[in-house]
């Protein structure tokens, strides 16, 4: 009788918990969705490209760019929501010893406010790009640029995301004696690879540099702008390491990621003039023989 009357209303709880939960998840899908279809929109709505833009819109790129956002995003989601929890018998098989020497230091850290820290930086790196829209020319192409930068966040959200869905990989905490077994138990200890908030911050990060020099390529705050917004995202990079979030490696991994989809966003919406080339290499014959790379 004892029994029953505390395993009842635990009983009702998880379920109200459970229900909470997958309710939360279903709502973000949709505004995942929304947030998608409004960035198209708002993009097209407002584009108006100078002849001086550096960078272009294209129908087909676009839809593919977001739409492949958009699946991706579902998709991880949809296999997040299947992962199972750690149980106490899978703890009590956990070692740091079978942890690779180079990762191993990591599962000794476990500061909640590094942590919180993290989060903080997270959002200054996503916001940061908007400061371009300082610059005339920027405000000029308010439409691609918005559209590129909510591409950038997007894309990088999704991609960062997938491996969280299909690889199992527990984050350093959970071989920490000092964490409370309740955290080790949830879900998100097992999403350690890789680093979303590297991933997000360093793809902010080349993203706002590489479109500050295409804006302004004789600008002398060029190596300034890549110094400390790399700071930036290396800090938020630490601070996953510090709060024990994740492995060198995952963070590592998210740095390279973020920096490729940073780069490669504005690269495939340069404007390519008639002169131009997106050929490795550009040869010209004048009075004498140069080779040079055109990107």
């Amino acid at each position: 009788m004892w029994d029953k009357q505390i395993n009842k209303p635990i009983g009702q709880l998880y379920a109200e918990i459970n229900e909470s939960y997958l309710y939360h998840e279903d709502n973000m899908k949709k505004l995942y969705f929304l947030f998608c279809i409004v960035s198209i929109i708002v993009g097209y709505s407002f584009s108006s490209i100078s002849a001086q833009s550096p960078y272009s819109l294209y129908l087909d790129k676009e839809t593919t760019i977001f739409s492949s956002s958009l699946v991706l995003g579902i998709i991880d989601n949809e296999l997040i929501k299947k992962k199972e929890p750690l149980s106490l018998h899978d703890l009590s098989g956990l070692s740091r010893k079978n942890i690779n020497s180079f990762d191993r230091g990591a599962t000794y850290n476990w500061s909640p406010s590094s942590s919180d820290w993290s989060d903080v930086l997270l959002a200054a790196s996503i916001l940061s790009p908007l400061i371009l829209f300082t610059s005339e020319a920027v405000r000029d192409d308010i439409g691609t640029f918005s559209t590129m930068y909510l591409q950038n966040i997007l894309t990088t959200y999704s991609v960062s995301h997938l491996p969280k869905g299909t690889i199992t990989r527990y984050r350093p905490y959970v071989y920490n004696e000092d964490v409370p077994e309740q955290i080790k138990q949830k879900v998100d200890a097992t999403h350690s690879f890789f680093s979303a908030h590297t991933s997000v911050s360093f793809a902010s990060a080349v993203f706002l540099s590489c479109a500050f020099s295409k804006y302004n390529p004789d600008s002398n705050l060029n190596p300034y702008i890549w110094g400390t917004t790399l700071i930036l995202a290396t800090t938020v990079g630490y601070l996953r390491y510090a709060s024990g979030e994740h492995f060198p490696t995952d963070i590592i991994t998210g740095a390279v990621v973020g920096s490729a989809i940073g780069f490669l966003i504005p690269f495939l919406h340069k404007t390519v003039e008639s002169n131009e080339t997106l050929s490795p290499f550009k040869v010209s014959f004048n009075n004498l023989i140069s080779i040079g790379f055109s990107f």
